[in-house]
């Protein structure tokens, strides 16, 4: 395994197994914060990273993807299933287990491409939608350097607060936000079950904006947030129906593992 990361860290710049969307001018890194469960007493992080092309833009976990590069380098030399779990033990990067991807003016001006992995890797499309934000024009904070102002609106089922700078008047943010008059810098539901807060603005002109090259299973929005779900709430029923006998899990105690819990979706 001492060879793993000579493999490895080439893949990060342009992975072969991808296709190229288009350069990437700027790269904003997200801290976030959110909740998996209802009934979960902590708050899960991931690094999440909104890369801004010319036309196009990219949301997706760093976490994540550099996990999955890892675990591809390693399968691609022959490595085992326990090489890779070494490594992945072993990586800088946390395990977030968030692994969507939005693409936005993807694969046309006002659509948006949304791709996700519940063991299978799934896709849909659906219109680039914009939110009605009221902006306030006293409420003023200054994050990553750059002065803020605060803007509010009930989307996809939440009430959303977001700061944004017309210092850099791209009209992105983080997840599906958009339309303000400036780059989202910070953004927050109303209830605290999602928090993405920038910590780093990049230039860029060297990296693309990637689309794996997997067998995607073309689904809806109301599709996957069913299948999420039903994972929650059953993951073995779920592997029988993709046609994997991955029998019942068991505890500690020898009893078969009971899940049922409720995912806390960002849109209802």
């Amino acid at each position: 395994m001492k060879l793993l990361f000579y493999f490895i860290f080439p893949l990060f710049i342009c992975p072969a197994n991808a296709q190229n969307l288009e350069v990437v001018n700027l790269r904003i890194h997200y801290t976030a914060m959110f909740k998996k469960w209802e009934t979960a007493s902590h708050i899960s992080q991931d690094e999440k990273i909104l890369d801004v092309g010319k036309n196009i833009s990219k949301f997706y976990s760093l976490w994540e993807t550099r996990n999955e590069e890892i675990k591809d380098s390693i399968l691609k030399l022959g490595g085992s299933f326990q090489d890779v779990q070494k490594a992945l033990q072993a990586s800088p990067y946390p395990r977030s287990y968030q692994y969507y991807a939005i693409y936005k003016n993807y694969p046309q001006k006002g659509l948006l491409t949304y791709t996700d992995k519940e063991f299978k890797e799934y896709i849909y499309e659906e219109t680039l939608e914009r939110p009605k934000w009221e902006v306030s024009t006293e409420e003023e904070c200054t994050i990553a350097g750059y002065q803020c102002q605060k803007a509010q609106t009930k989307f996809r089922g939440r009430t959303w607060y977001a700061w944004f700078t017309i210092d850099i008047p791209i009209s992105d943010g983080p997840w599906k936000l958009c339309g303000l008059p400036g780059l989202i810098l910070k953004a927050e539901d109303a209830k605290g079950d999602f928090l993405f807060e920038c910590i780093q603005i990049e230039n860029k002109d060297k990296e693309v904006i990637t689309l794996p090259k997997h067998k995607y299973i073309k689904c809806t929005l109301e599709k996957l947030k069913q299948i999420k779900i039903q994972i929650a709430k059953d993951p073995n029923g779920y592997l029988k129906q993709l046609g994997y006998d991955s029998g019942e899990g068991h505890g500690m105690n020898g009893k078969p593992l009971k899940y049922n819990k409720t995912p806390i979706l960002l849109e209802y």
